[in-house]
């Protein structure tokens, strides 16, 4: 079992310990370790919801069933009662934030988990000691029943954030090791002969990838088998609405650890990438650069075109020079659209933060609004706004920084010229 659902049952085996006691005086003292307990797990899930909602987890919430929670917790409350009530004291089932718990939790804050203090059990009332535990045990269950509403609905926009940085996790501990195997591989064959091994690799991960799916259905929801490529949306979708099939697995400093079935499936997204790569003729890849970057290029700049209106006057003669360098250092991530942009063109997303961006910095006028930036780009004020809206915030930490510390510099040295 997982550490979160050990700590539950470890507070459903104590309140059962409840009915064991021999006097008042030993069911208080229980009682009131029973309130420690469910304080401090409460504000461990706390912590762990906000963590989730910046990231979902993969297996880490399968080993706690958190609706099933809510009954056992209802149970051990009215256990409680039934304690207190041989010993002829009765509970209210239905307290909740009395103002004793309040304090007896706020009191709690102060006192680290490996220090003790006797002050807290001297400052609580032993008539208030019922009351407390009650309030604890629906804090509890209320902090969990948010938890499973929360995993049971996630969102698009998370999803694809959430697959980010589980992708970024992947690529930092493991994708060494994934691509040392593959050349180590690759390198035993002649260039003559590599073109017929490497089609004989991609069916047999493929295959092996396909093992993964219960059936047809489920791998059509990754892989598009009739254009043979791999549906990174779809993918995303499926591993965290099926978490419970992909183990348990970290991505924090402390534990990052991906369980056997999650590298497998990212080993396969990064080899059959790689893998397609080397089976495109480098002739053919050589000889379409030119013409494609050019189209991108100028559609990219037909559509900045639309905001020379709003260019501060400082930057008018120097701000095609400094799109030019920008465009030229952040080429590849403005090419590519992300999984969840509806326009696949180009990343509209990326050049829409760095224009955000370059209007914080004064490039574009900063008195002009970002519904009105979001008009004269899109034709209507829409959902793009968020992103100029935002700039930089809306990209991931290592590209977010290497644009800054990119965009700082270029400014500085078109102002200088």
């Amino acid at each position: 079992m997982t550490i979160d659902n050990n700590l539950l049952t470890n507070i459903e085996q104590k309140t059962v310990c409840l009915e064991n006691t021999h006097c008042l005086l030993s069911l208080h003292a229980v009682s009131l370790s029973l309130a420690v307990d469910a304080c401090r797990l409460t504000k461990v899930f706390e912590m762990t919801l906000e963590n989730w909602q910046q990231c979902l987890p993969l297996g880490e919430a399968c080993d706690v069933n958190f609706p099933s929670w809510g009954a056992k917790i209802w149970d051990m409350m009215k256990t409680v009662r039934k304690a207190y009530y041989l010993n002829k004291v009765d509970v209210n089932l239905y307290e909740y934030e009395s103002e004793c718990f309040v304090d007896f939790k706020e009191a709690q804050q102060g006192v680290a988990y490996d220090k003790s203090s006797q002050s807290l059990f001297q400052d609580t009332k032993v008539e208030d000691i019922p009351t407390i535990l009650i309030c604890a045990l629906r804090d509890l269950n209320e902090v969990l029943m948010e938890i499973s509403e929360f995993l049971n609905s996630p969102t698009e926009e998370l999803i694809e954030v959430s697959w980010r940085q589980w992708q970024e996790n992947y690529r930092k501990h493991y994708l060494k090791a994934c691509k040392k195997d593959y050349q180590k591989w690759k390198i035993s064959f002649s260039s003559r002969t590599l073109k017929k091994h490497l089609e004989d690799k991609r069916r047999e991960a493929l295959e092996a990838f396909r093992q993964q799916f219960l059936n047809d259905d489920e791998f059509e929801q990754v892989f598009d088998s009739e254009q043979m490529s791999l549906d990174i949306d779809g993918l995303s979708r499926f591993l965290f609405t099926h978490t419970d099939r992909f183990g348990v697995s970290y991505i924090d400093e402390m534990r990052p650890f991906f369980s056997q079935e999650l590298v497998a499936l990212f080993t396969f997204v990064e080899l059959w990438t790689m893998i397609g790569n080397d089976l495109q003729p480098s002739k053919k890849r050589k000889e379409k650069a030119s013409p494609q970057e050019d189209e991108l290029e100028t559609k990219v700049f037909a559509l900045l075109a639309k905001l020379n209106d709003v260019v501060s006057e400082e930057w008018t003669q120097q701000i095609t020079p400094l799109w030019k360098h920008i465009f030229k250092e952040f080429r590849k991530e403005i090419a590519q659209a992300g999984v969840r942009e509806k326009f696949k063109e180009f990343s509209k997303k990326t050049l829409y933060c760095i224009v955000g961006y370059l209007k914080k910095r004064n490039v574009y006028r900063s008195d002009e609004t970002f519904a009105n930036v979001t008009k004269m780009l899109e034709g209507e004020n829409n959902g793009m706004r968020k992103y100029i809206n935002n700039g930089l915030l809306e990209l991931e930490e290592s590209l977010r920084q290497r644009v800054k510390e990119f965009v700082d510099k270029t400014i500085l040295a078109c102002s200088a010229s």
